[in-house]
This record gives structure tokens, sequence and C-alpha cells, in this order.
């Protein structure tokens, strides 16, 4: 195995690159720029969530009672204002807080005046109605808003008279409710996408809620097309959100709700990722250069890559801005001036396909023909691996490509399926593997999808 470059956060450094020194300041990670994986943990924050339950509070009871005493006859109480609006879920495709909801209604005017000589105000009017519930964060659990009780809205003592009746208390609201999965006590559901680059379309796949599954060509034809996978901020989508995924002659990007088209960039060939990039640009990633193009397609920059073969996809650090990717059995961390920090050697048989930063130094990558996951140190040491065609004989497993790494330590892979010409109807698309290495979910068969080549998950 080839001598890792040590990072420059590494406690030990046998060989470390002069422009290391020279990187800039690591960027801000904000919202879903490069192509961390916002929904799945590979030590960053970010993973999409439970909506948080809203809450909200009901309006208050009236105010003081009409003035009792004297000849005058009292003055009427008016309302509270409005109880709080109730927050609504966040949503787990994006992590962020959903809509308000509605505010609680005032409280009525108090009623009735005070009669002449020690007669008593009448109360305060009733409460206002709780805040109405949040709006649900799409595809995740549902977090309407729950408003609390409002609180006895008793009039002051009228002058000469009686304490005036309380005001109803508002009603509660209902608590955010957790989405279950339909399969039954301990089994595990999923909302993930996934990519076929055989049928060039992208699944959203949601077991909680399958009514909203939805499939959408993406208009490239290729061994490439779609690759990576990233969401992103998007004006122009229902949601605010957009799916950008790497296609053979650029990049489409796609509503996260229904898949509709919202822009693509087609005047390149031999793409094979596609990241965001802090200022709006893109970085295109081919076998020789990472190629970095504004919304048009025209091109800004270029990174040259480190020689060799086989680019099969990036991903980047939002930390630092450091591109991760491998090519055949190399493993590499390149700043965006082109400077290799780190490599490593994954061993003989392997082609790697993703790779993603480890906390502590090293990565997580992926092995091709070996159909593993593998954990490297910072020294370039192996510490773990999942997986494996003669471990998991009965799956049916053929090519390791795209994976996540859940916040549990679980690791969700695509197994693609392009080196069988005839799989076993049943045989599975994506599975997900403990640290331990024991199967416990799979999604697909030969109808819902031919060759996955990537996986995002969001919960």
């Amino acid at each position: 195995m080839r001598k890792p470059i040590l990072s420059p956060s590494s406690p030990a450094r046998p060989r470390l690159l002069a422009s290391t020194a020279e990187l800039a300041a690591a960027l801000l990670f904000v919202g879903a720029l490069g192509c961390a994986s916002s929904g799945s943990s590979f030590d960053t924050t970010g993973k999409g969530g439970s909506g948080s339950t809203g809450v909200g509070s009901g309006g208050t009871g009236g105010s003081s009672s009409g003035v009792g005493g004297s000849s005058d006859p009292g003055t009427a109480g008016t309302g509270q204002v409005s109880g709080d609006a109730g927050s609504s879920g966040g949503d787990p495709i994006s992590g962020a807080a959903g809509s308000s909801g509605e505010a609680g209604t005032s409280g009525s005017a108090g009623g009735g005046s005070g009669s002449a000589g020690s007669s008593p105000g009448t109360g305060g009017g009733a409460a206002g109605r709780g805040g109405s519930s949040g709006t649900a964060g799409r595809g995740g659990t549902t977090g309407t808003a729950g408003s609390v009780a409002g609180t006895s809205g008793g009039g002051s003592t009228g002058r000469g008279g009686t304490t005036g009746a309380a005001g109803a208390a508002g009603t509660t609201g209902t608590g955010g409710a957790v989405a279950t999965c339909p399969k039954g006590a301990g089994q595990i559901c999923h909302e993930f996408l996934a990519n076929d680059n055989s049928r060039n379309q992208i699944n959203y796949v949601n077991e909680f809620d399958p009514s909203k599954n939805w499939t959408k060509p993406v208009g490239d034809t290729g061994a490439n097309s779609p690759r990576t996978i990233e969401i992103v901020d998007n004006s122009k989508a229902k949601t605010g959100k957009g799916v950008l995924v790497s296609l053979e002659k650029g990049y489409g990007e796609f509503d996260l709700q229904d898949g509709t088209l919202l822009g693509r960039v087609s005047n390149k060939s031999g793409v094979s990722g596609a990241c965001r990039l802090p200022d709006g640009n893109t970085a295109l990633g081919t076998n020789a250069v990472i190629i970095v193009v504004n919304a048009t397609g025209t091109e800004v920059r270029r990174i040259t890559l480190p020689a060799g073969d086989e680019l099969r996809a990036i991903n980047r650090n939002p930390t630092d801005g450091h591109f991760w990717f491998s090519k055949v059995e190399e493993v590499y961390d390149m700043s965006d001036t082109g400077a290799v920090n780190w490599m490593g050697n994954m061993g003989a048989g392997t082609k790697g396909y993703a790779v993603w930063w480890r906390a502590g130094g090293g990565a997580y990558a992926t092995t091709g023909d070996p159909s593993t996951v593998i954990e490297m140190d910072s020294t370039g040491k192996i510490l773990n691996t999942v997986g494996g065609k003669a471990m998991f004989t009965s799956v049916g497993l053929d090519f390791f490509s795209g994976f996540v790494r859940l916040a549990n330590g679980n690791f969700v892979v695509a197994n693609w399926l392009g080196h069988l010409s005839a799989p076993g109807a049943n045989t599975p698309h994506v599975v997900e593997f403990t640290p331990q290495n024991k199967v416990v979910w799979q999604w697909g068969n030969q109808t819902l999808a031919r060759q996955i080549t990537n996986v995002y998950v969001f919960r």
C-alpha cells in the first residue's frame, strides 16, 4: 500500500505538501452547499430529521370587567391579543423549520356594562383560539403546531362590585406526530433518492408514504447520466429545494417535490460528478479536470486533477472546500487549487467510486468490484470493511458505487448491477449494512430499477 500523504491536521507528517500552508480559510457550511449529503451523516451537521412540534399559545381571556359603582355604566372589557403562531414541523429534506402557523384570533370584547350602585361588571370576553397547525415539512414527520391552554382572563374587580367572570380557556392544539414505518414493528423505512443510469432517471422513494414517490427521466443518456446527487437551494422549486445530479453533458436540476426540470447545463462531455459551490457556480468532474461553470454553462475556471483513469464521482467537503474522489485504487483529498493534501490506496482489485471524509483523518470509500465499503484512517490503514461478495452470496452483490453513512454509523450502498445481464427479479439495488457487517434493510427489484449508481438518504 502506498504511504499516504497526511493532512495538515494529522499528528504525524511524513510528507506534507508545501501548498497546504496556503489553503484558503474554511468555508461556512450553508444549507446544502457542496456535495455533502445534508440528509446523511459524514461527520457533518445538517442531517434531515423529524419535524419539531409546533408551539403556539391560546389567546388570553378578556381584560377588566365593566366599572361598577356609582351611577355610571361599566365600560366593556376588551379581549387580549391573539395567541402566538404555532411553528411548523421541520423539513426533513432541508432540516429547515416549516412555515408559521396561523395566529390565534383575539379574545372577544368583554360584555356588558356595570349597572349603577354596587352591581358588578360582567366578565371579560372569551379567549382567542389556539394557534392553528404549522405547515408540516414535506415527506417528514407532521409537526402540527400545538397551542397551549389560554390563561383564565378574569376581569378585574369593578369598583363597588364583584370580580367579573373569567374568560374561557384557549383550546389546546395537537402536538407533532412521528411518522411510522408501515412495514410493521421492527422494520426499517427510508426516504431516499436513487439514480438509475441504465434507464437514465431519478427515483424518489418514500417508504413512509409511497403515494409521494416519483420517477423522472433526466433527459441525457450514457453511463454517466445520472451519477452524483446533491440537494440545493432553488427559488423556482415548489419547496425551495432542488435535486442536482451530474449528467454526461453537464448537470440537471429537478424539483424535489415532483421531479419537474428546473434547469440544466448540457454543453460539456464526460462529466461524472457535480457540486454546487458557495458562489452559485457548479463544479463538474471529468477524468482530467474539474470544470467550474456558471448557470449558463460558461466555463469560469479549471482545476487539474491528478493523473489516472476512471474518475467516478466527486464530493466536496463544505467545511474546507476540498474535493474527495478516487481513481481506480487511489483515494484523494484535494483543495480547490488542485493541491493534493492526502491520498491513500485501497489495494489491488479495487475500483473506487464514492469517497467521503472521515473525522480524525482518512476516508470512507466504496471499492467497486469487491462490493465493499472501507474505512481508512489518516495513515492509510484500513480499519473496517463492510459488504463483500463472498460474505453475502444470497443477497446478490455486484459492484458498490455511491453510498451514504447514516448518523447511526450504518452504510446505505448502491449495489450497481451493470455486470449482470439477467439479475434475479428481486436482487436489491440498495442495501444497508451495520458497522458489524449485518444487512438490516434493502430495496429494489428489476421492475423498480435496473442499475442504481448512487443513493441519497433523507431519513
